[in-house]
C-alpha cells in the first residue's frame, strides 16, 4: 500500500508529463503537469481525447503507432505536435508502453526545444551496424543532456545537443557526431567548468552496486548547478560495457527549493514569534501550539497540550459558543469571525481573547488553525477609557450646574446670615424693653425657634456649597497650584482632619519608607488622601478599635515615583459594587450620608497628576486603595512659603457692586453695607455710565460673566482710561469659565471670591483694597 501511495504521489507532483491512453484514443488518466506544460487541465484532456489535440498532418502516423502497439504489447517512441491551450502548436517526444493486448497505454511525454531535423528522423528509425547502442538522435529535444560512452576505449558513442550546451562545448558537437573526439578532450574541454568536471569520471560511482542509478550535484563555474544521473549498460553478456550520463540544469529549481525553504522557515518563525497565541486542531484535538499559547495558557511545553482536547482551554460558560464555530468551520469549511473567547489557564484562572478560526490543510490533512488575541490590558484600558469619559461628562455637567446653583445660593446664604443676625438683634432688644410677662408671653422662645430654623436652613445651604464645591472638583476648573511635595506630609496632615473618625474604630498602622517628592497641588493631594482615610475609617464599625487596624503604607513606586497603600481591616466590597465604585453619585451609604462624589474626585485628581488609583477588595477581607504617583519633573519648583496677609484697613470708602443677579448684588451690599457706603448695578453697561460719570469709588466688586458688557470688558475700559481704579477691582466668580475668562483671570493680579460668598473673607479683602496708597 505504501509503494501504491508514493506511485501516485509521483504521477501527481512530477513534472515531467504523464498520461495513460485507452480505446479509441480515449486519455484515462494525466497528470497535473499537463496544465504547467501545455495549458490543458487533466479534465480537459479525458473530455476530448488525444484525437482533439494532435496536429492533422501528424495524426495518421501516431495513430498507426499507437494501434501496432495495442496488438503488440512493447515500447515504442515517436513525435508529433500538440495544440496548446493558446492555439499554438509544440512538439513534443513520446515514450509509450503496452503491459497488454488491448490494454491502456502508459506514455511519458517531453516538449522538444525544437522540431526534429528530416534527418535525425530517419536516422531513427534504424540502428547502428554494430547493433550496439541506437542512434538517439530524437533525444536532441530533451532538455536532458545526455552522454554514453564507452568505459574500456574511452570512446564517445553518443552526446545530445543539451549535453554540450550544459557544459559549453557547442564547438565540439560536430566533432563528436563524427567520431573525432575522445572521452579525455570531452573531459579536457570541460575542466573549465571546473571540478564539476569529476562528473565526468568514469571511475566507478559510488552506489553503484545493485542500484541501477545514481544522483548527484555540483555547481559549474558559470554558477548553475547541474544534476547528475549515471548508469550502466550493455549488450548481453557485458552489462557494464558501456556508461550512460544524463545531466540536468536544476538551478531554478534549486533557487525555487531555496526560497521555498527560506520562505517556510520564515513563515515558522513568524509563527513561533507572532504576539498571536495560534494553535492548529484536528478532530479537536491539538496537532500544533505556538510559544505564545503555552505562555498564555502557562504551559512549559508543547508536549503538555498536543493530542488534548481543545475544549480543556474554553471556558465553560463559552463551550456552547465553541462548539457551534468549530462545526461552522470543519463541517461547512466557514470562516469563523473575530469573536471573544475566554481560555482557561492551566492554573484555573481565565483571561479574555479575540479568537477567529479558517479550515486549512495542514500536514497534507484538512485541519483547523485558530488566531486569538489576549484583550485582557485593552479592555482595562477600554474601562479606563470609559471612566474618563464618564468624568469629562460629569465635569461639563458640574460646571453648568455649580455654575446656576451657585447664584441662588449665594443671596440665600447671604440672606439667612442676615436674617440671623437681625432675630439676635431684635432678641437682644425686645429683651430690655420688654421681658417675658403677661403682655407677651413666650416671645423669648419664639424668637429662639426662629433662630434654630435659620440654622438649620443656613447649614443646609452651606451643605449645598459644599456639594457645589465637589462638583468643582469634577470640572476641574478651579486653579492648581502644583509644588515639590511629600506624601508623607499630606498623610500626616489627612491623618489630624481624619482623628475623630478613626479613634473610635481602628488604630493606624505607618509604613512610611523613604521615597521621592511628587509634582502636586497639596490641598488637592490632601482631599485625596483623607476621603480614603475616611472611607476606610467608615468601612469599620465602632465599639472595637484595639482589634481593627487602618494601614498605610508609603513606598516607592515601580517607574521611580511613589506608591501610597490605604487598607483596612474592615467589611470589604463585592465585585458588582467594585466595578463602579469610581463613578459620580454612586455611593453604597445611606441616604443624606454621602453623595458619591468622593472617590470619583479622587480619580479626577489622580489622573491629572499623571498617576493612577486601583482598588482591591473582598467581602470580610477588608479593602485597600491604592494611589501611584510619578517622580517629579526635574525642573519642578520647590514649595513657596505662604504670603503674609497685608494689614486690613479701619477706614470706611464708597463700593460699586455690579452683577447681573440683582438678588446677589443686594446680598453683597448687606455684607459690605454696615461701614461702607455702597453702590448696586445690574449690568455692564450701567456700570460703565457709572463710573463714567466721575464717582470716586475705593473698590469695585465686579461679576466676571454677564451677559452683553461682561466684567472683562469693564474692566479693560477702566484700564484704559485709569489704570489706578482697575487695580481695585475685585472679580466675583460662580464657579464655570470660558476659555476667555480663565486667561483673563491667569493674566489680571486682581483678586476675586467665589460664589456664594464667605463674609469674613470679603470684609478681609475690602480692607485690603482700602488699604492701597490710590
Amino acid at each position: 500500500m505504501l509503494m501504491e501511495q508514493w506511485a501516485h504521489r509521483f504521477f501527481e507532483l512530477s513534472t515531467e508529463l504523464f498520461v495513460v491512453l485507452g480505446a479509441q484514443g480515449r486519455v484515462l488518466e494525466a497528470n497535473p503537469a499537463w496544465t504547467v506544460t501545455m495549458g490543458w487541465s487533466p479534465t480537459e484532456l479525458r473530455l476530448k481525447g488525444y484525437r482533439g489535440f494532435v496536429h492533422p498532418e501528424d495524426l495518421e502516423s501516431v495513430e498507426a503507432r499507437l494501434e501496432l502497439l495495442t496488438r503488440t504489447p512493447g515500447t515504442t517512441r515517436f513525435s508529433c505536435r500538440w495544440r496548446r491551450r493558446d492555439g499554438t502548436w509544440a512538439w513534443l517526444i513520446w515514450s509509450a508502453a503496452s503491459a497488454a493486448e488491448g490494454g491502456p497505454l502508459y506514455c511519458t511525454v517531453r516538449r522538444m526545444e525544437s522540431p526534429p531535423a528530416l534527418e535525425r528522423v530517419e536516422a531513427a528509425r534504424g540502428t547502428d551496424e554494430s547493433g550496439a547502442v541506437p542512434s538517439w538522435t530524437l533525444s536532441d529535444g530533451l532538455p536532458l543532456g545526455l552522454y554514453v560512452v564507452e568505459v574500456s576505449s574511452g570512446t564517445v558513442l553518443y552526446a545530445n545537443h543539451r549535453f554540450c550546451q550544459l557544459w559549453g562545448i557547442e564547438p565540439l558537437e560536430g566533432a563528436i557526431r563524427k567520431g573525432q573526439v575522445s572521452h579525455e578532450d570531452v573531459v579536457d574541454h570541460c575542466l573549465h567548468s571546473g571540478e564539476a568536471a569529476n562528473f565526468l569520471r568514469l571511475s566507478p560511482c559510488a552506489g553503484l552496486d545493485g542500484v541501477p542509478l545514481h544522483g548527484d550535484e555540483a555547481v559549474l563555474a558559470s554558477g548553475r548547478t547541474l544534476r547528475r544521473l549515471c548508469s550502466t549498460m550493455g549488450a548481453s553478456g557485458d552489462a557494464s560495457r558501456y556508461r550512460l550520463f544524463a545531466f540536468e540544469d536544476v538551478t531554478e529549481r534549486k533557487r525555487t527549493e531555496e526560497a521555498l525553504h527560506r520562505s517556510e522557515q520564515s513563515f515558522r518563525k513568524l509563527i513561533e514569534t507572532a504576539p498571536e497565541a495560534i494553535f492548529v486542531h484536528r478532530e479537536q484535538r491539538f496537532i500544533y501550539v505556538n510559544p505564545t499559547l503555552l505562555r498564555a495558557l502557562r504551559y512549559e511545553h508543547a508536549g503538555e497540550l498536543i493530542g488534548r482536547p481543545i475544549w480543556t482551554i474554553v471556558h465553560p460558560d463559552d463551550l456552547d459558543v465553541v462548539r457551534q464555530r468549530v462545526h461552522a468551520v470543519v463541517a461547512l469549511g466557514e470562516f469563523a469571525p473575530l469573536r471573544e473567547i475566554r481560555y482557561m489557564r492551566r492554573d484555573g484562572t481565565w483571561f479574555d481573547a479575540e479568537s477567529a478560526g479558517l479550515p486549512v490543510d495542514f500536514d497534507g490533512e484538512r485541519a483547523v488553525v485558530v488566531m486569538a488575541r489576549d484583550i485582557t490590558e485593552r479592555k482595562r484600558m477600554q474601562a479606563q477609557l470609559l471612566q474618563s469619559d464618564r468624568m469629562v461628562l460629569a465635569g461639563t455637567l458640574a460646571a453648568g450646574v455649580g455654575h446656576e446653583i451657585n447664584n441662588p445660593l449665594t443671596y440665600v446664604m447671604a440672606n439667612l446670615e442676615s436674617s440671623m443676625e437681625t432675630m439676635h438683634r431684635l432678641g437682644g432688644e425686645l429683651g430690655r424693653m420688654l421681658p417675658d410677662g403677661a403682655l407677651a408671653p413666650n416671645w423669648s422662645l419664639t424668637l429662639k425657634d426662629t433662630v434654630e430654623l435659620l440654622k438649620e436652613a443656613h447649614e443646609g445651604a452651606t451643605r449645598v456649597r459644599n456639594i457645589v464645591r465637589d462638583l468643582k472638583y469634577i470640572s476641574r476648573q478651579d486653579e492648581e497650584r502644583r509644588e515639590l511635595l511629600d506624601v508623607r506630609e499630606s498623610l500626616e496632615f489627612s491623618l489630624k482632619l481624619a482623628s475623630s473618625e478613626l479613634k473610635p474604630r481602628a488604630q493606624v498602622i505607618k509604613r512610611y519608607e523613604d521615597v521621592p517628592h511628587v509634582h502636586a497641588d497639596a490641598s488637592r493631594l490632601g482631599q485625596v488622601f483623607l476621603n480614603l482615610v475616611v472611607n476606610a475609617a467608615q468601612a469599620i464599625p465602632e465599639g472595637d478599635p484595639n482589634n481593627q487596624h487602618v494601614t498605610l503604607w508609603v513606598r516607592p513606586g515601580n517607574d521611580g515615583g511613589v506608591a501610597v497603600d490605604v487598607s483596612d481591616t474592615g467589611s470589604g466590597m463585592p465585585s458588582n459594587v467594585l466595578a463602579r465604585i469610581f463613578d459620580p453619585f454612586f455611593t453604597t451609604k445611606a441616604v443624606g450620608a454621602g453623595t458619591g462624589l468622593g472617590l470619583s474626585i479622587c480619580h479626577g485628581i489622580i489622573r491629572g497628576l499623571g498617576g493612577e488609583i486601583t482598588v482591591r477588595s473582598e467581602p470580610g477581607r477588608g479593602t485597600t486603595f491604592t494611589v501611584r504617583l510619578p517622580p517629579a519633573p526635574a525642573d519642578a519648583m520647590p514649595r513657596e512659603a505662604p504670603p503674609m496677609p497685608a494689614p486690613s484697613s479701619e477706614r470706611s470708602g464708597r463700593l460699586l457692586v455690579i452683577d447681573d443677579e440683582p438678588a446677589v448684588g443686594r446680598s453683597l451690599a448687606r455684607i459690605i453695607g454696615k461701614r461702607h457706603q455702597v453702590t448696586v448695578v445690574g449690568s455692564g453697561e450701567e456700570a460703565l455710565t457709572k463710573l463714567n460719570s466721575g464717582g470716586p469709588f475705593d473698590a469695585i466688586f465686579c461679576d466676571l460673566m454677564m451677559p452683553g458688557i461682561t466684567g472683562m470688558d469693564v474692566y479693560e475700559k477702566v484700564r484704559e482710561r485709569e489704570p489706578g481704579l482697575s487695580l481695585r477691582f475685585i472679580f466675583i466668580t460662580g464657579g464655570s469659565y470660558t476659555t476667555r475668562a480663565r486667561q483673563f483671570l491667569e493674566r489680571i493680579p486682581n483678586p476675586r471670591i467665589e460664589k456664594p460668598f464667605d463674609a469674613q473673607m470679603i470684609q478681609q479683602l475690602v480692607g485690603e483694597v482700602l488699604a492701597t496708597e490710590t
